[in-house]
Formats: C-alpha cells, sequence, structure tokens
C-alpha cells in the first residue's frame, strides 16, 4: 500500500469518528487490561486535590530542591531515587510547618517539573548525567552504558506506550507518580528482568523531551470498545483459544524493540496463524528461534467502526508510522 493511502484513510476515519463520537476523547472510558487497575477517575481527583492544595506553597517546594538538589537537575531529582526521596522528604517537613500534612509524593514532584517549565527554580544545575556519572548512578561501567543506549531507549518506548493506553495519562505523570513508575518499571523488567531502571527511566524522560511518546492521532479520537492485552509468545501458543476472536491490531515486539504490526478481523484466528506459520517471512524465522517476545493486542468492539477494514488499516498504519517496526515493509 502507498503512505498517502494510509494517510488519507486516516483522515478520513478521523474526521467521520470527530462528528460521530458521543463523547469527547478525554471522556472515553478506561480501557481494560491484562494488568489490574485503580478507578483512573478518583486517582486523578485525588492527584489533583493534591496539586491545588500544595500550589499556594510552591516557595517551600523550591526552597527544598534547592535544599536536596545536590547540583542536579529537576529532572534527575525525579528519576534518582535517592535524590527524590530527599527531596520529598525536605518538602513534606516544609509543608508540615504550615499545616499540609497529606501532601501526594506525584503532587510534589508534578509541581516540581511544573515550576522548573515556568521558570521559577532558578537554580543552576553543576552535575550533568554523562556516560560515567550515569555509570556511577546506575552501578553499570561507562562503556556498557553507552552500549546499552538503542536497547534501553526501546525497553523505555514500549513499557511507557504501555502505560499512556492502559492510564490515559502523559508520560510526565508517569513519571512523577511513584505507584504509575512502579508499573512502568515492573513493565521493563517483563521485558528485560536485568534492565537498568534508573537508565530507562532517563531514556522514557529523553524520548518525552523528542517527541517520540505522543500518543498516536486515532487512538486520541477513537476508542472501540478497545481492550489491550500482552501475551508473551510462550504462553500464547498455550492458551490462543483464549484469544477474543475479534477485530482488531496487534504488536509484536521484543526487549530491542518493535517487531511487527499488522491487522485483522479475527484476532485469535491471525495469532494462530503468525504462530504456526507466519506469512511475514522476517517474523515466522524470528518466532521459532528461542527469542524472548511478547505480543500486544488491541482488540475492538465487533460492532464498534473498526470491523471496517479502512478503519483498522488507518490506525495500523498509525501505529506502524510512530513505532517503526523492523519486519514490516513500510508503506
Amino acid at each position: 500500500m502507498k503512505l498517502n493511502f494510509f494517510k488519507s484513510a486516516m483522515v478520513c476515519v478521523a474526521c467521520q469518528l470527530t462528528a460521530a463520537l458521543p463523547c469527547s476523547a478525554s471522556q472515553v472510558a478506561q480501557t481494560p487490561q491484562v494488568e489490574s487497575e485503580v478507578s483512573n477517575d478518583s486517582a486523578e481527583d485525588l492527584f489533583q486535590k493534591s496539586v491545588d492544595q500544595i500550589k499556594i506553597h510552591d516557595d517551600l517546594i523550591v526552597e527544598a530542591f534547592k535544599q536536596t538538589h545536590d547540583g542536579w537537575s529537576s529532572d534527575e531529582v525525579v528519576l534518582q531515587d535517592d535524590l527524590n526521596e530527599k527531596f520529598l522528604q525536605a518538602c513534606q517537613m516544609k509543608l508540615a510547618e504550615v499545616g499540609v500534612t497529606d501532601a501526594k509524593p506525584a503532587a510534589l514532584n508534578w509541581r516540581l517539573l511544573a515550576l522548573r517549565k515556568a521558570g521559577k527554580l532558578k537554580v543552576k544545575s553543576t552535575k550533568r548525567a554523562s556516560a560515567k556519572t550515569l555509570a556511577s548512578v546506575s552501578n553499570e561501567s561507562g562503556d556498557v552504558v553507552v552500549q546499552k543506549n538503542a536497547e534501553i531507549a526501546a525497553l523505555a518506548e514500549i513499557a511507557m506506550r504501555s502505560m499512556q493506553d492502559k492510564s490515559k495519562v502523559s508520560s510526565d505523570r508517569i513519571m512523577t507518580d511513584p505507584v504509575l513508575r512502579s508499573e512502568f518499571e515492573a513493565m521493563v523488567a517483563r521485558l528485560n528482568s536485568k534492565a537498568d531502571l534508573y537508565l530507562t527511566r532517563k531514556a522514557a524522560f529523553q524520548l518525552r523531551k523528542t517527541r517520540r511518546l505522543q500518543p498516536e492521532l486515532i487512538s486520541r479520537l477513537a476508542d472501540w470498545g478497545r481492550q489491550v492485552k500482552t501475551y508473551a509468545i510462550d504462553d500464547l501458543r498455550k492458551s490462543v483459544d483464549a484469544v477474543d476472536a475479534h477485530p482488531g491490531v496487534y504488536v509484536f515486539r521484543d526487549q530491542t524493540g518493535y517487531l511487527y504490526i499488522g491487522q485483522t478481523e479475527n484476532l485469535r484466528k491471525r495469532m494462530s496463524e503468525h504462530l504456526e506459520d507466519s506469512h511475514n517471512a522476517s517474523l515466522a524465522s524470528y518466532l521459532k528461534s528461542d527469542k524472548d517476545a511478547t505480543v500486544e493486542l488491541h482488540s475492538f468492539d465487533p460492532e464498534s467502526r473498526a470491523k471496517e477494514v479502512r478503519v483498522r488499516r488507518a490506525y495500523e498504519s498509525e501505529l506502524i508510522r510512530s513505532r517503526k517496526p523492523r519486519f514490516n515493509v513500510l508503506p
């Protein structure tokens, strides 16, 4: 297929969806996932309440940062566990003095980044995370850190996009909230149990700054009763019958990045075909090896617009464009 066909299809679908959807993108129901979830609405309400409570004490947050940053930037104070713990403790002590005793760590970290973006920290960083300092923080050698950059970026992107699909919040929210960040790190560990979590967090921040983590357009416009589930390939071979026989899009991936993305009217049937003998020669060869891989299944309501092949192709095309799987022939 030509790229302009996919772009046209995506634009057409997006326009139709904008007119047809009964609610805005921000009102779309939270996507069901394999992992357990808390109520997103109540969690966000509590978070926003805490942010509003501490905003009037921004000067105390700035003081806590000055007291604990040790020459590092605000990003590093959020990313490095020891620094973040000291910053949060200093914030909570200062806020307690003015009667605020229940400030949430997520809200404190969020306000710190907001103050930096607004130019209100006015504290010069004297330390920078070079390969040598990264090695010190992460307990790796400098050479190993440099060599792992591409792999770490791939892990960060996969885990962060999965979290964004699940939680419907930004990458900054995920990194500043200890609970969400723990879930992100658990996803990273499932992809690569030996991954350095600090370096992966840092890579996620760098991807955010280069806008590589922008949510795909079409996924922001429609939900179509979407459910996103992730299976290890070995587990899927044993339980492919448990996969919904629904229309959807599937994303093969491993710790090095995205492998192959496709769409189908029946996810169960297509997964069986790929596992038996994929029509994609590169993917077939890969799946026959002993390498670890997972597949992310985006399953849609059979009665939704996703039953139309052009709608699924638009969704598939947008994922291919943004995630660049190596076994796809790019349109």
